[in-house]
């Protein structure tokens, strides 16, 4: 008496998230969280107050800062070394090391670039009076891009670790997670930084 066998169908292939970039999808997701209750704040200071910011020194009529000069060229060396960023990751993925050596190199110097300019920017405002306890903007302005500077030196610190391991021939096309998920955060710190230059530099404080 034969016997008919059954077939199994054929289990669909789902792609698969690496853990590494889990781990950091879902410690962005925290991140989003943090920065969100601080962009939370602030606009609530600014629904609680009649005047933002506050009003200035009369003797100190350049009290505030301005997105012209350092700011708007630090969004232009930001944005700059996201796409930078992207690109030698790209070449990681093709194997093309000497174009991701050189785009890694460029992304690093253009972040250094910025928190330069962004530390000249803070010694410039204590110069203008303008410091963490001066008034209510003041602890929110330097609060928020305080913390974007540290997520920026912190995701340089990544990007030279990086460089470091692939010098040594740890990532390829086939093995590039760590590049991936460090280009991830990066793009992620350039966002943050689009917000917070037009909230803080554009849309509040230009022209003051």
């Amino acid at each position: 008496m034969a016997v008919a066998s059954l077939q199994r169908e054929p289990t669909p292939q789902y792609p698969s998230i690496k853990p590494g970039m889990m781990g950091m999808y879902i410690f962005l997701a925290s991140e989003v969280m943090f920065f969100g209750s601080l962009f939370a704040t602030y606009f609530y200071l600014v629904g609680s107050h009649p005047t933002w910011p506050p009003t200035p020194p009369a003797s100190r009529p350049e009290y505030y800062v301005s997105w012209l000069g350092v700011p708007a060229a630090n969004t232009v060396f930001l944005l700059s070394s996201g796409v930078t960023c992207h690109f030698a990751l790209d070449a990681l993925a093709h194997d093309n090391r000497r174009r991701f050596f050189i785009l890694q190199i460029a992304t690093i110097i253009l972040g250094l670039v910025f928190e330069l300019g962004q530390l000249y920017e803070f010694i410039n405002a204590f110069n203008r009076g303008l410091n963490l306890t001066a008034n209510t903007f003041a602890s929110a302005f330097f609060t928020m891009t305080g913390f974007h500077g540290a997520h920026v030196l912190g995701g340089l610190i990544l990007l030279i670790l990086i460089l470091y391991r692939a010098a040594r021939g740890q990532f390829s096309s086939r093995n590039h997670v760590g590049p991936a998920a460090v280009t991830l955060y990066w793009h992620f710190v350039d966002v943050v930084w689009v917000f917070l230059f037009l909230i803080l530099y554009v849309g509040i404080t230009a022209g003051k």
